[in-house]
């Protein structure tokens, strides 16, 4: 395809904010309609979903002491609450209505944005309102209880920001700007990092760009120095480690330090060693490049990915400023998908979003010049088909299914009809206690993530019923296992081979004969 007409598209032009409101109107109602559609499919919230559900409900209620002491990062939960108290819905209508309204935010935000950089063209806005709302990962998250919802929001708000100031520079956008930077910290911590990245941005360009690839590798190498500085800050044996003069049980009780170095202990001795040995270090610094890898292509998604990179090559279909602009805020987040990756290791896709979210810029290119292209005997009289395919594909193999696991409601429902009022319950799903209606702490204990270290074997005894989710009763925690004195009364079968087995206490009078 020939490649088009070299423009400035961030400069101010009549066409510039003056693309079809139209367009704008009908990808919200569409993205609205999208979440409406996934909520229905999916009527039982994620595991950490109960998380911000609980905290929510504690914000609600005033107790603001125990919603963060719930989870530590409080804005998504505390939004879920402002609509629980404006419009008397429960916590998990709210949280959908809270996902619905950001999800439009992000659709008609990545629209104005593409509008900036394609000055205003039409048919690349149309185009761009086509791509976001098949945008895989977008959809298969909508059903979710995430903060993410939040983040990408922001995101794609400071970056077209950015690309406004650009053409139309002001101190109130830059003011919006700096708003919207801290509003995606909020909800995740990478939107802080977008500070670093939108300075180093206004600084780097200009009319001469030779110094680009240095400020990129400035950025990179800036952000890898977090580790060995978050492991300084934490423990004085970081300089041991390098020298491989560490011992696993004299390090720091932190737990980040702990937690790395069980990490490097098990690859010395359980993986490397019976290899004949091996560089722990090394191991695992190629599992968290492996690991960052594998989750940024699934974040893009393989066929989405080549098509972006026709976008590029052979015929570049983008201004040059254009390509800066979207290289840069996609892939200067690398550094910190590395950190994260190299603290938690086993990260979901969904932290690298934000990237595929930028890369989903040229789509919007692409679409349009093959769009615009179409003629008889044209290379884009059998790639736009093609283009076409992928795009509808890869939307409807993210589309939510219905959710099957109306088992985990069934159980929490039976807690609120069967169970005493005062019974003491403890469960290792959110989603259990969440359904059952009762408040956590002393009588509901959570024994999952975000709700506290597990029982022990002296609190797990003090404990009438044991409502506990695994494959078979053989799958349940030793400690539930070696458990004297518990007697099965019913178990729930759920998806995949799961089941929810409900335990009394022998000792505990039977829940019907109260």
């Amino acid at each position: 395809m020939p490649q088009t007409k070299e423009c400035e598209p961030l400069t101010p032009t009549p066409t510039a904010s003056g693309v079809d409101r139209r367009i704008f109107a009908t990808a919200a109602a569409a993205s609205l309609i999208l979440s409406l559609c996934g909520a229905w499919a999916q009527f039982i919230p994620n595991p950490d979903g109960a998380v911000y559900l609980r905290s929510a409900e504690l914000f609600a209620d005033g107790r603001w002491t125990a919603a963060v002491a719930i989870f530590g990062w409080p804005t998504y939960s505390a939004l879920i609450a402002l609509v629980m108290t404006l419009t008397g819905v429960k916590a998990f209508l709210a949280a959908q209505i809270v996902n619905a309204l950001f999800a439009a935010v992000t659709t008609v935000t990545f629209i104005a944005l593409v509008g900036r950089l394609a000055n205003g063209d039409r048919l690349v806005v149309l185009s761009a309102a086509i791509v976001i709302l098949l945008q895989p990962q977008l959809t298969e998250l909508r059903p979710s209880i995430i903060r993410d919802d939040g983040y990408f929001a922001f995101l794609v708000l400071t970056l077209y920001l950015v690309a406004r100031d650009m053409a139309s520079p002001g101190w109130g956008t830059k003011l919006a700007l700096g708003a919207a930077i801290v509003a995606a910290g909020l909800f995740r911590i990478e939107g802080f990092f977008l500070a670093g990245l939108v300075l180093i941005y206004y600084v780097a360009r200009g009319p001469s760009n030779w110094h680009r690839p240095a400020a990129v590798l400035a950025v990179i190498i800036a952000g890898l120095l977090v580790i060995p500085g978050l492991l300084l800050w934490t423990s004085g044996t970081f300089g041991q480690w390098l020298a491989g003069h560490f011992e696993f049980g004299g390090l720091s009780s932190d737990r980040l330090v702990s937690t790395i170095a069980a990490r490097l202990y098990k690859l010395k001795h359980d993986f490397l060693f019976p290899f004949g040995g091996g560089n722990s270090w090394g191991a695992y610094v190629g599992m968290t490049v492996g690991i960052a890898t594998v989750n940024i292509v699934r974040a893009i998604t393989i066929p989405l990915g080549i098509l972006t990179v026709f976008a590029f090559y052979p015929k570049r279909l983008m201004p040059r400023v254009v390509n800066s602009f979207v290289l840069w805020f996609a892939f200067g987040q690398l550094p910190l998908l590395l950190v994260f990756t190299f603290v938690s290791l086993l990260l979901d896709r969904r932290y690298a979003v934000g990237m595929a979210l930028v890369l989903d810029v040229p789509l919007a290119f692409l679409l349009a010049n093959a769009i615009r292209q179409w003629r008889p005997g044209s290379v884009a009289r059998f790639f736009l088909p093609v283009v076409a395919v992928v795009l509808v594909a890869v939307w409807a193999f993210s589309l939510p299914w219905p959710s099957q696991l109306a088992y985990l409601k069934d159980a929490g429902q039976w807690i609120s009809q069967e169970a005493p009022s005062n019974a003491k319950i403890i469960t290792n799903d959110a989603r259990i206690a969440y359904f059952s209606g009762r408040p956590y702490g002393q009588t509901m204990r959570v024994w999952a993530y975000g709700f506290g270290a597990p029982p022990n074997d002296a609190e797990l005894a003090e404990f009438d019923y044991l409502i506990l989710q695994a494959k078979d009763e053989n799958d349940l925690p030793a400690a539930v296992i070696n458990l004297p004195g518990k007697q099965l009364v019913r178990s729930f079968p759920g998806k995949d081979g799961e089941n929810i087995f409900v335990y009394i206490r022998a000792h505990r009078p039977d829940s019907r004969e109260q």
